[in-house]
């Protein structure tokens, strides 16, 4: 993915692939609705949607006396994007690749492995691999990202060191046959629990690929028992499939998974970065490895491409890359490892199984499992949340302008929408414009002192964006995807005057253009104290869901006046949302005093600036 968009850019990008082909069995293969709007956005939607798969609509838990209990409900979500893809991941990686082969500037060297960096006075500047015929080469490059995996072979030539977190499994992967009469569209992951194991099913095509979990180090046990004894083990969890599982010929059908979790410290050296498992290993709880890393691959070439096409790669973008990816990184990273105490330890201590699940509460205690259990199932707001914390993750990333295609029509001039996949391609082409524009005519250089009474070295004057002609509309348009993204219901949208004037009557024209009633409405500085004395004007924001916006944010003062405003008029305040985040701190502050979150469109990173 990293090259394909670096290729995009016109950098020239090579991908070392150490086998022939991405022919490996049992690799991740969910692609989460970021992705797939990912590649919506690389227009490239139609040859995805074209490779084999099917369509993960929900994730559900069998309960012994209720049967299939849903968790999850993907197909709540708004199409497209109301489902997780299942496909074999080789096959993911050949589309990958092959788009990226109609790209001038790419190049993938198979049967290449990476052994080692070069270095030049403490800078990398480039990398050592073996080919085919065992013959060493050295690949000079302005940066090397290794994006080899959790037993990443460039970070340990770097000198990076992990911080590992306890995983109380491991899982070996194996197939079983599945007949022709439950072959079906319909993808499934089915987890099942027994008495100090699990096992989890995906339905491919023809087969089923299994997941046997078991305590970390029980490998040499579960060997030493032999396969008959192995067989046992898979029928008590799938009685279902019991009357297969002599297609377990052998232990060696079985592909160990050593399971870890960890992170880097710092992702990256001079001249040298590592992404996805490289830089963060992923339990596969969640399924979420592999969308995680992409998401790194498309923050990486947003903040790279700049550098690569002037020659030289600042460690400061190298940090700045991380500083994007660290927050969903830590987040995904915690969810797992509570889901490891609060489900697995449990699990393989003999304390949780389907049985205690469905306990009736009047006959056992009120385990923390059942109490989490109960809050899944039957929590509204949990239950529309979480499909889209799973589908989407934090922060997920959106194609850079550079990578679109040509053939997408410029924001000025938007066509009638005829599909939901044509609306994602054009919110990418509307913020793409946007930030073009944001950069030409907003930023402006030279010594000022900011409304905090601090000093910078740029300005950011967003009113020259949003009273702009062609702009105004763009803003609109993005910041409703940026709350929709975010999973933001609301009816009212404003902020403090002036600034946040013109914003929130772009979110209610963007808003109507798509059919929805969104209010707009302005807090003054101080409550009137003639009239009918209001600080909110406009429609009435009492007991409705409220977004509060600003331009831009340095200290986050605006924003929470405009909160505390609406707050005093009985609105409920949803989130606070600007187009360009300074980093300087609003966020903290305003996540800290308000309790809601934070989101902005753009960072100061994606200017350009420092």
């Amino acid at each position: 993915m990293l090259g394909l968009l670096l290729a995009r850019a016109g950098v020239h990008v090579t991908v070392l692939e150490k086998h022939r082909d991405f022919l490996r069995d049992f690799r991740g293969d969910t692609v989460h609705a970021s992705t797939i709007r990912l590649i919506d956005e690389l227009g490239l939607g139609a040859g995805f949607r074209s490779l084999p798969q099917s369509r993960l609509t929900n994730v559900a838990v069998p309960v012994p006396g209720t049967g299939l209990v849903t968790l999850a409900a993907f197909d709540a979500l708004k199409p497209p994007y109301n489902y997780v893809a299942m496909m074999p991941q080789w096959d993911f990686l050949d589309f990958l690749a092959s788009a990226a082969a109609a790209e001038p500037t790419f190049t993938l060297l198979r049967e290449s492995g990476a052994t080692g960096l070069e270095l030049d006075g403490g800078r990398v500047t480039g990398v050592r691999y073996r080919d085919a015929g065992g013959a060493e080469h050295v690949l000079h490059a302005d940066v090397v990202v290794a994006a080899d995996g959790r037993h990443s072979v460039l970070r340990q030539a770097a000198g990076m060191r992990a911080r590992e977190f306890p995983v109380p499994f491991d899982t070996w992967w194996f197939r079983l046959p599945r007949h022709a009469s439950e072959q079906g569209e319909v993808a499934g992951v089915v987890p099942s629990l027994g008495h100090r194991d699990a096992m989890i099913a995906l339905n491919r095509t023809d087969y089923y690929q299994l997941g046997y979990l078991a305590p970390k180090g029980s490998d040499a046990r579960i060997r030493a028992g032999g396969v008959e004894r192995f067989r046992q083990r898979v029928a008590a969890l799938r009685p279902d499939l019991a009357d297969r599982v002599d297609s377990i010929r052998s232990l060696d059908d079985l592909h160990w998974l050593d399971v870890k979790l960890n992170r880097l410290r710092r992702w990256y050296t001079d001249g040298f970065l590592c992404i996805g498992d490289a830089a963060h290993a992923m339990s596969p709880a969640g399924g979420v490895g592999i969308n995680l890393a992409i998401q790194d691959a498309v923050a990486a070439a947003e903040r790279l491409a700049p550098d690569l096409r002037r020659g030289q790669v600042r460690t400061r973008t190298l940090a700045a890359i991380q500083r994007r990816r660290s927050m969903p990184t830590v987040m995904v990273q915690a969810v797992q490892r509570i889901m490891h105490r609060v489900v697995f330890v449990p699990l393989f201590a003999g304390r949780l199984s389907g049985d205690v699940l469905a306990r009736d509460r009047a006959r056992a205690g009120l385990s923390i499992q059942r109490l989490a259990f109960f809050i899944m199932r039957h929590n509204p707001v949990v239950k529309r949340v979480l499909p889209r914390v799973i589908a989407f993750g934090p922060r997920p990333e959106h194609a850079p302008g550079f990578a679109r295609p040509l053939t997408v029509s410029p924001a000025t001039k938007l066509e009638p929408m005829t599909s939901p996949t044509d609306t994602a391609v054009d919110t990418a082409a509307a913020r793409a414009r946007l930030l073009e524009l944001i950069k030409e005519l907003a930023v402006v250089r030279g010594k000022v002192i900011l409304s905090s009474g601090a000093e910078a070295d740029y300005y950011i004057d967003l009113r020259r964006i949003t009273l702009h002609h062609e702009a105004s509309k763009l803003v609109g348009q993005v910041m409703l995807a940026l709350a929709d993204d975010a999973g933001i219901d609301f009816e009212c949208a404003g902020g403090l005057t002036m600034g946040a004037d013109p914003v929130g009557a772009a979110v209610m024209h963007a808003a109507a253009d798509t059919g929805r009633a969104v209010d707009a409405f302005v807090v003054r500085k101080a409550q009137k104290s003639y009239g009918m004395g209001r600080q909110v004007e406009g429609p009435s924001v009492e007991g409705r869901k409220v977004l509060v916006l600003e331009d831009t944010s340095t200290t986050g003062g605006s924003a929470l006046t405009a909160v505390e405003g609406v707050r005093k008029a009985g609105g409920n305040v949803v989130a606070v949302a600007v187009i360009v985040d300074r980093d300087t701190g609003a966020k903290e502050k305003i996540e800290a005093e308000t309790g809601v979150p934070y989101l902005f469109a753009f960072g100061k990173d994606e200017l350009g600036l420092a």
